[in-house]
């Protein structure tokens, strides 16, 4: 079920799919233009376990280069460039509760995607929902920014923390990857264990802002 959606600027539509499985790159839809092409939005991953972490009540802003600002001389909202302007807000509940991720069509450009507060983990095993509230941490940034290139799908990533594993919304759990054993070793730098079969690209958090990284190999 495509959902279409009018943005600002030059964003004209917005169809938003969810989808069971994505590749890395996006299918060619029939009602695309030559300079559309997608944002994917992980809902979940499965851990080395069998349990499967699902995001529930996640809201996402999706927005482009321009913000709305307040006119100190006339108290009126104006536009301008530089910023981000809301383009789109899509849900992890507005259908299949069991989507993977949801697959946002858009228009070539750089983008803002914020994860709102509010969202929570569920753990799944063997098909049932075993823990519908699993604690976590959101350990990157609220806000990833993306550039969107035609006919091509990008993951906006997120880390988070469940327990003692870090859970990367990339559609793969990164265990035995990275393996921290005390909170100092994952804040302030420290012995890192790595090992494990390579993981999938990560997320650069270091300058400020996310960019998205290359597939690691594997480890020993």
């Amino acid at each position: 079920m495509t959902k279409t959606i009018r943005g600002f600027g030059s964003v004209a539509a917005a169809g938003v799919v969810f989808a069971a499985l994505l590749s890395g790159c996006g299918s060619q839809g029939a009602d695309r233009g030559p300079d559309v092409g997608s944002i994917s939005l992980p809902l979940a991953a499965d851990a080395p376990s069998g349990a499967r972490y699902r995001l529930r009540d996640a809201t996402f802003e999706i927005s482009n280069g321009y913000y709305y600002y307040e006119d100190e001389n006339t108290s009126a909202m104006a536009v301008t460039g530089g910023g981000y302007g809301t383009v789109v807000t899509v849900s992890s509940e507005d259908q299949d509760p069991d989507a993977s991720s949801i697959l946002v069509d858009l228009e070539q450009g750089g983008y803002g995607v914020r994860l709102l507060p509010g969202w929570h983990f569920e753990k799944v095993e063997d098909g049932t929902v075993t823990d519908p509230n699993v604690e976590a941490t959101l350990l990157s940034r609220q806000t990833v920014y993306v550039y969107v290139s035609p006919h091509s799908t990008t993951w906006a990533e997120y880390a988070f923390g469940i327990g003692s594993s870090e859970l990367w919304l990339n559609g793969k759990v990164n265990l035995g990857v990275s393996v921290y054993e005390d909170p100092d070793d994952y804040y302030y730098g420290g012995n890192v264990t790595s090992g494990g079969p390579g993981g999938a690209g990560g997320a650069d958090y270091s300058s400020g802002y996310s960019s998205a990284g290359v597939g690691g190999s594997g480890g020993y």
